[in-house]
């Protein structure tokens, strides 16, 4: 390659500007050999040359992108996941389940559990950290890269919000369908014979605690032909899903559960949910963040196979004491009596739902609320009657029937709860005559303590009216 001199080339041009003359350029410094005759040419080493290389460049460039980008099209798949999905946690427990990372990067989730006895154990599930990692399953190599955000979390959690992506060839184009398949069925498995209960954080259902075992669906003793009544009414519901459709009925369905406190109503929403395979969401009214607006909106987005539990719905309906003016809450406006009706059955009310409420006053309910619509089917659940204090013995004490008979006759008209029927077995177990020969002793005890309560409350009535 020659030396070129620019002074020279540019000649009249230079010395008519008076300028310094340019240092001459080596040819051999150029990128890419260049052939004599073109480092020769005045107009190339005057700087069109140089500039046609440079288009030629910035082309070869953008075409390298693009074709990186058909490549990623064509050969390339990916899934993205956030973090508020459902799948998310499917996918990354599968993850730590199948041990299918394969980085020196890792994060820890730690299980912690404790026994009836109180014994704590602890397990340790090892998952990719944030960043790319390379991961084989099934012959496939798969890209996972996990992303979080560090600017913005999620304000009911304090969680940050994150998205995990899965990059995977196309020449298996199911291979995704196979994972979230895979990461389901085993999600499933690991819930089978559990009820989970949903509780309401910010505007959202998140699981609270582990998932409880099942309950059995005769382990709450109610009056004869109760628990089945309600078992069948709610089948028939959930089998007319066109029936209401032809019709033009609001396709769900409310049942309220009515009586003293202790006699099993909530208990037999648990068992219910159990053998029909549901979960439960339990809407505290009481919360002081409960809003008309938030109660709408829970109910609108429950999730799928779930029961909807209200517990204590007189809450709403009393006199309820405004909300501290220097509290975390203050101007908030707490859920109404109207709010209320309008989330069961107005034109906000969502439909697909199955919402079961529970009172210990049943009288101090207005008719708007009990009227069919809102609730279709209300059950009294009273104090035991003697069926189900035979029922309740037999089932502590199996096969003891004359016992039971005995027992039965002396409790039958002492009004006892379930609740104070089994604190009572309790002291006896695998004691079946000993727990009717005290029957009598505990009975009169109780009689003394409700006498002793009484006569307190007659006090203070008298003291507020002197």
């Amino acid at each position: 390659m020659a030396a070129l001199n620019m002074a020279a080339l540019g000649g009249a041009g230079a010395g008519a500007s008076g300028s310094m003359p340019m240092p001459p350029i080596d040819a051999s410094k150029f990128p890419l050999p260049l052939p004599e005759w073109l480092v020769g040419n005045p107009l190339f080493t005057a700087g069109f040359g140089l500039g046609a290389m440079g288009a030629a460049m910035s082309l070869l460039s953008r075409g390298a992108a693009v074709a990186e980008v058909v490549f990623r099209r064509q050969v390339l798949m990916s899934l993205e996941i956030p973090s508020k999905d459902y799948a998310y946690q499917w996918v990354m427990q599968w993850m730590v389940a199948n041990r299918i990372h394969g980085s020196r990067h890792l994060g820890v989730e730690t299980t912690y559990s404790k026994d009836a006895a109180g014994r704590q154990t602890a397990a340790f599930d090892f998952i990719p950290s944030p960043g790319r990692h390379w991961v084989r399953w099934r012959g496939n190599f798969i890209l996972v890269d996990r992303a979080r955000e560090t600017k913005t979390v999620d304000m009911s959690t304090g969680a940050p919000w994150e998205t995990l992506t899965l990059t995977a060839l196309s020449i298996r184009p199911n291979v995704f369908q196979d994972i979230l398949a895979e990461a389901k069925q085993a999600a499933l498995e690991r819930e089978e014979g559990m009820t989970i209960i949903y509780q309401c954080y910010g505007h959202e259902w998140r699981p609270f605690g582990n998932p409880k075992r099942i309950r059995p669906f005769d382990s709450v003793v109610l009056d004869s032909g109760v628990s089945n009544h309600v078992f069948d009414d709610i089948q028939d519901f959930l089998q007319s899903h066109k029936w209401y459709l032809d019709r033009g009925i609001p396709y769900r369905r409310g049942y309220l559960l009515h009586g003293p406190p202790g006699c099993g109503k909530s208990s037999f929403v648990s068992a219910l949910a159990g053998r029909l395979g549901y979960n439960i969401c339990v809407l505290n009214l009481g919360d002081p963040s409960m809003t008309d607006d938030r109660l709408a909106h829970m109910l609108a987005v429950v999730p799928p196979r779930c029961l909807v539990l209200l517990e204590d719905v007189d809450f709403a309906v009393g006199q309820q004491t405004p909300a501290d003016p220097s509290g975390p809450y203050a101007g908030v406006t707490r859920v109404s009596f109207s709010g209320l009706l309008n989330a069961l059955d107005g034109v906000i009310a969502t439909e697909e739902r199955v919402v079961f409420m529970t009172t210990n006053h049943f009288h101090a309910l207005p008719r708007a609320l009990v009227r069919p619509g809102r609730v279709d089917l209300s059950i009294y659940i009273g104090l035991a009657s003697r069926s189900q204090l035979k029922m309740m013995y037999l089932r502590f004490f199996p096969g003891q029937e004359d016992l039971s008979e005995t027992f039965a006759t002396v409790c039958e008209d002492e009004g006892l709860s379930m609740a104070e029927l089994q604190g009572y077995f309790m002291f006896f177990k695998n004691k079946p005559e000993e727990a009717v020969a005290n029957i009598k002793e505990w009975l009169d005890e109780r009689r003394k303590v409700h006498e002793e309560q009484l006569q307190k409350l007659r006090e203070d009535r008298c003291l507020i009216v002197q």
